[in-house]
């Protein structure tokens, strides 16, 4: 199959939404890092390090044909089953905030949930490409799909991280809804999941509470209080950057789950306009890549991945500006984080690599069967 480039408009708003990450994170953590005796500018440094080793990871990636990737599916899941399971070990898994989801390696730590994600929408893209009637017949449906993703995600819930576990599900549900599923199929393991939640709800009240006081009745959340503040001092231009002052250890968590609060401090509606434009830019992109893609795997992983993209977008701004209860979630390539930013270019190699058997410019024949 004759290769071209890779497509650059997608490539420069990946790069252009890192950079927006690495200057944001040393806005926001310069004062935290400095009274925690660190220099100010630790984890901007930190963060820079991961964003150039993710590209190089990227670039890596994309320079290999994306069928390559198919072989290791299986492996993909073994792996992701056995880090999550370690994880949960005292001794191996570091403890946060009363969640054990990271792994220490000494010089940085490595979240397992942010593999499983891309893991899980290798293997689903992988066997429905494959094998397509397994989500046709309730067996092997079960057997193959949601037993493996059942596993994975149960063990995440356990770190517990919730929102992680949903990623997961609904990276895999990206594939079956695009792989075409008889939602009838589906229904009886979503009423299952339903379930689980409100299980989880009533095991651990703390789930409960952050849903009554999203509700209004559970009194009030500090940090939405303090995230709302922000956004909505920032106006529509913002106090400029390293003028805002929630970073003085008002809102917790600034540099992470809530980096889109000091977005909207520091530069307002229009920045934040700037960075869901790019973001939407990045998604459209990448469904047009999917819509032209050569044959199924290549549709299955791409859209899949975009969704997976949109959701945790949509859930990172959606908690920052109280649509949501609070769950932690990450805003992709722009959040404060060394696994989940090296995971998240490295899931953008294969789909570079896709873009290079693509023409975007050739309108789509909708009559053209994917292999």
């Amino acid at each position: 199959m004759k290769t071209g480039k890779i497509d650059r408009p997608f490539l420069v708003a990946l790069l252009l939404l890192a950079g927006i990450g690495v200057i944001m994170v040393f806005s926001a953590s310069m004062y935290s890092s400095t009274i925690s005796g660190e220099k100010g500018y630790a984890l901007f440094l930190k963060q820079l390090v991961f964003v150039i080793l993710g590209v190089i990871v990227m670039g890596v990636m994309s320079k290999i044909d994306y069928r390559v990737y198919k072989k290791y599916y299986l492996l993909g899941i073994v792996i992701s089953i056995f880090l999550l399971a370690i994880v949960l070990i005292p001794g191996i898994g570091l403890k946060v905030n009363d969640a054990r989801r990271w792994i220490d390696l000494k010089v940085t730590t490595f979240q397992p949930s942010e593999f499983a994600k891309v893991a899980v929408i290798l293997y689903f893209s992988t066997i429905i490409s494959r094998k397509p009637d397994i989500i046709k017949e309730n067996m092997p449906f079960l057997l193959n799909c949601m037993l493996p993703l059942g596993i994975i995600c149960g063990i995440t819930a356990i770190e517990p991280s919730l929102s992680a576990a949903m990623a997961i599900a609904l990276g895999a549900g990206g594939v079956l809804y695009f792989g075409g599923i008889k939602f009838k199929l589906f229904y009886p393991y979503l009423g299952f999941a339903f379930l689980a939640v409100v299980g989880l709800m009533i095991a651990e009240p703390w789930r409960l509470d952050r849903f009554n006081v999203f509700l209004g009745k559970g009194g009030y959340d500090y940090q939405i209080s303090q995230s709302l503040l922000a956004i909505g001092t920032g106006g529509i231009f913002g106090r400029g950057l390293g003028n805002g002052k929630q970073k003085y250890l008002f809102l917790p968590e600034l540099q992470n789950d809530f980096i889109f609060a000091n977005i909207a401090e520091e530069f307002g509606f229009i920045g934040c306009l700037l960075v869901l434009g790019i973001f939407a830019f990045v998604i459209w992109r990448g469904l047009k890549i999917a819509q032209k893609a050569p044959d199924t795997f290549a549709y299955l992983y791409t859209s899949s991945v975009m969704l997976l993209l949109a959701f945790q977008v949509l859930v990172n701004i959606g908690v920052a500006s109280a649509i949501i209860p609070v769950t932690g979630m990450a805003l992709p390539f722009v959040s404060a984080g060394g696994s989940s930013m090296v995971i998240l270019f490295a899931m953008m190699g294969p789909i570079l690599n896709i873009s290079r058997n693509v023409d975007l410019s050739k309108k789509l024949d909708l009559n053209k069967k994917r292999m």
